[in-house]
């Protein structure tokens, strides 16, 4: 069995004695360690007070404090925390709805051993895919902090612009597997610029043709900075293809329409968005109004005309939603 296996805290919440020696059994069985149990929701909530555990595994009938208020508390507190919940017949729509709240996993009451071992052992690949996400996402916090480092104009504008994606991705119906690599592939879009010259990056003057030409390379060296990294595979043509134009003459391609990646057309709109409210180095930025004036404005040349009214329809929803992640 896995040393991972043992390394998992799991917290078992659960009223009645026998099924708690039960699970504790299995646990037992499968080469886990023991859990932590819990006899109450109100118990279960001072154990989740005390440590942290990776796994919490909950009946949704208990006194005192049901598990389904638990299970709201617990990813309030922790929206890192994998939860397993255990549904008697009663139960199964609770059950059903949590899951869209968040859960991970349900068993229906009663449950063989295989089930649950089966449960926890999916609940462990969660634990250590949320870890690595974790990982991953402070070398891109390193890698983004260099790029600022480099050019003072980019600071912030990552975040906002992915923020500003996923967001409007969700206006378009983007499931949330798609609106998590589109985050992804919006932060990390304009990464490559660590490849470009500094003095290209803050010049306060137009750029010669030759500048510019080294200026499009940024997309391209984004995809090979992200290629290596298995995960982040399905962002690469979104990075790579955030400069095309929906009626071609964009970069590095020059393709058209549709075969531009939606998350790249989304990033496009967002991106474009955000440069132009953004002070750069060679302009001020410009007002809200005159930045959707200009959005308007290219819907249909410049950008994917559906994603272009989808932003414009939803533009305060999608900058106070973005605003309030930014500053939690």
């Amino acid at each position: 069995m896995s040393e991972l296996t043992n390394e998992m805290r799991v917290l078992v919440a659960e009223d009645e004695s026998g099924a708690r020696d039960l699970i504790t059994a299995v646990f037992d069985v499968g080469g886990w360690s023991p859990p932590v149990t819990a006899r109450n929701g109100v118990e279960a909530l001072e154990r989740l007070g005390e440590n942290r555990y990776d796994i919490l595994l909950t009946d949704l009938n208990m006194p005192r404090l049901g598990g389904e208020e638990l299970v709201r508390r617990a990813l309030s507190t922790d929206p890192d925390l994998t939860v397993i919940v255990l549904s008697g017949n009663g139960t199964i729509p609770k059950a059903v709805d949590l899951l869209h709240r968040g859960v991970f996993d349900f068993l229906p009451k009663p449950f063989s051993i295989d089930q649950l071992l089966s449960s926890l052992d999916r609940a462990k690949d969660h634990v250590l895919h949320l870890a690595e996400h974790r990982g991953l996402k402070q070398v891109l916090d390193v890698l983004l902090k260099a790029l600022e480092s480099k050019d003072p104009y980019c600071t912030g504008h990552s975040q906002r612009v992915a923020q500003f994606a996923v967001a409007l991705g969700k206006k378009l119906g983007m499931n949330r597997n798609e609106l998590e690599f589109l985050g992804y592939a919006a932060l990390m879009h304009d990464i490559g610029k660590i490849g470009v010259r500094e003095e290209i990056l803050t010049k306060e003057g137009s750029l010669s043709e030759l500048e510019f030409a080294e200026i499009k390379v940024h997309p391209s060296i984004s995809r090979d900075i992200l290629a290596p990294v298995t995960f982040l595979r399905p962002c690469l043509d979104a990075v790579l293809h955030h400069h095309e134009r929906w009626q071609g003459g964009g970069y590095p391609d020059g393709i058209s329409g549709e075969a531009i990646p939606l998350e790249a057309r989304i990033i496009g709109v967002v991106d474009a968005y955000d440069a132009m409210t953004s002070h750069r180095s060679y302009r001020r930025a410009l007002p809200p109004e005159e930045a959707l004036r200009r959005i308007k404005a290219g819907a249909g040349t410049q950008f994917d005309p559906t994603v272009a009214e989808a932003f414009l329809d939803h533009y305060a929803e999608i900058t106070v939603e973005s605003e309030e992640e930014l500053s939690s």
